[in-house]
């Protein structure tokens, strides 16, 4: 009897500790006072009026979608989520940009965007959320990155599995998406100084709203007119000039690109090749001095900018310096970093990465130029499969045969994932 008694003690107390061990999220709601929708900074008013807020769940990638605007019942659960929002808004520019004697100008409707990555939505009522808006661009009439083969090659594994990494074939591809010739000279190629998956807490100063930080600019050389681009068309800039399919027949044949970096490498071990054929680009600026190969793992954003008239690489060398520094781990300050910056204004087209071993833990860009990322690779299983590329989808087909890429300033929806390379 007394041990009867004891199982019943001790199954009352079991059920009590399942009941007070309760983990079910709870859920915290949404209005006007948690979340914010902020105008750019040219805009002299915005009225969001419809749209929809995507939170996805970073831990279990599960994706919830609330309308805008927020009614009563609008709730989330607590947890970590990276934040879109799509819609439209009746806006308004600057007035300051009026004219003397013009009158101020009509609200106009367009689509709007908006992100936020890595938000934590706490439940104790102190979850606050701005979201920074952009403007969805109709149609891009300029170049844009129409595909990007960063990953490499490689040949076939071994025995055990392995595959040796093989350098020298990654390339950018740069098309003319407008109806006019456009020319290619002074068009600069960067890749970011700055990880997207290492986020600078404290960036001080953080100059992403006003310019890019690169730690590689590349300048396709010319007087102003000498390498025309005809609509539709694009140029290919790589890393070796060479046919690569000598080395595997599953390589990159790069002989007929239009230019190539060449670095000049200062250590033997490490030899950069010089096709003569093809000319090298002008490198104002590059971090190392070695060889310069894109980011394999895909932890960095790339861009391309239009260098204003008369830029010298001298020029740019002593008048876009900028030094930061940010927030160690244990708390304290790093040492300041000099690094160089293009100016958003001369930005023409960007992308930025994510690496498929690692999260995507901020923009390294301002987010007018890419609210999100593209990839190569297995996100889930943290795997990547070489030869493959990311390329621009194509949004419509003009009646003369000339394909118009997508370019909403969002890379999860504008590129093609884990392609074959155009160039194999």
């Amino acid at each position: 009897m007394k041990q009867l008694k004891r199982f019943a003690l001790l199954s009352a107390a079991a059920l009590t500790l399942v009941a007070c061990s309760d983990n079910t999220p709870k859920q915290v709601s949404l209005n006007g006072e948690t979340i914010t929708l902020s105008a750019p900074s040219n805009f002299a008013s915005m009225e969001v009026r419809s749209g929809k807020y995507t939170f996805t769940n970073v831990t279990t990638g599960v994706a919830t979608e609330i309308d805008h605007p927020l009614t009563t019942d609008a709730k989330v659960n607590e947890g970590l989520y990276n934040v879109k929002f799509e819609g439209e808004a009746d806006c308004v520019v600057d007035l300051t940009k009026a004219g003397d004697g013009e009158e101020a100008p009509e609200p106009v409707t367009v689509r709007m965007q908006g992100v936020q990555n890595n938000v934590v939505v706490k439940a104790d009522g102190s979850f606050r959320l701005t979201l920074s808006l952009s403007v969805v661009p109709e149609a891009s009439d300029d170049f844009v990155i129409s595909e990007i083969y960063y990953v490499g090659s490689a040949y076939a594994p071994d025995a055990s599995g392995k595959q040796k990494q093989y350098n020298g074939d990654a390339y950018v591809k740069i098309t003319n998406n407008s109806d006019r010739v456009l020319y290619a000279d002074g068009l600069a190629l960067c890749e970011s100084e700055f990880l997207t998956p290492t986020k600078r807490t404290g960036l001080n100063p953080d100059i992403r709203s006003s310019a890019i930080s690169a730690d590689c600019v590349m300048v396709i050389p010319g007087s102003g007119q000498d390498y025309p681009v005809q609509p539709g068309e694009s140029i290919v800039l790589c890393d070796n000039a060479q046919n690569h399919k000598e080395a595997d027949p599953d390589f990159m044949d790069l002989s007929g690109a239009d230019f190539e970096w060449y670095t000049k490498s200062t250590n033997a071990n490490y030899p950069d090749i010089d096709n003569p054929a093809v000319p090298n680009l002008d490198i104002y600026y590059c971090y190392t001095a070695t060889i310069f190969v894109l980011h394999k793992q895909g932890n960095k954003g790339y861009a391309i900018a239009r260098m204003p008239q008369g830029m010298t690489k001298e020029k740019w060398l002593n008048e876009y310096t900028y030094t930061y520094n940010y927030t160690l781990a244990n708390g304290s300050t790093s040492r300041d970093v000099t690094s160089y910056k293009i100016p958003n204004e001369w930005v023409v087209d960007a992308v930025e990465l994510r690496g498929y071993k690692n999260e995507f833990a901020w923009s390294v860009f301002d987010p007018s130029f890419d609210i999100s990322y593209t990839y190569c690779g297995d996100l889930n299983a943290g795997t990547i499969k070489y030869g493959t590329a990311v390329r621009r989808k194509t949004a419509s087909t003009t009646a003369d045969g000339r394909q118009v890429l997508q370019d909403t300033n969002n890379s999860a929806e504008d590129f093609e994932r884990n392609v074959t390379p155009s160039m194999k």
